[in-house]
């Protein structure tokens, strides 16, 4: 099975830790609410808003590229 990666856009804070904007995080499953359970690279599951990550890591860097020529 082929883990779906996605990048963090805008740094979270919480009491629990801090996710960096350009951190990498695995989908895990959709809840009920709609929010994304995700794992950091570090093993810990963190519950966010599907907005606050990229379409993928690949998509975010052609971004990134495509506007530093412009």
């Amino acid at each position: 099975m082929i883990r779906k990666s996605y990048r963090v856009l805008k740094t979270i804070a919480t009491i629990d830790g801090t996710l960096y904007e350009g951190d990498v995080v695995h989908f895990q499953s959709e809840e009920a609410n709609g929010d994304w359970r995700v794992k950091d690279t570090m093993g810990k599951i963190w519950y966010i808003e599907k907005r606050k990550l990229s379409d993928s890591p690949i998509m975010l860097s052609r971004r990134e590229k495509s506007n530093d020529k412009i």
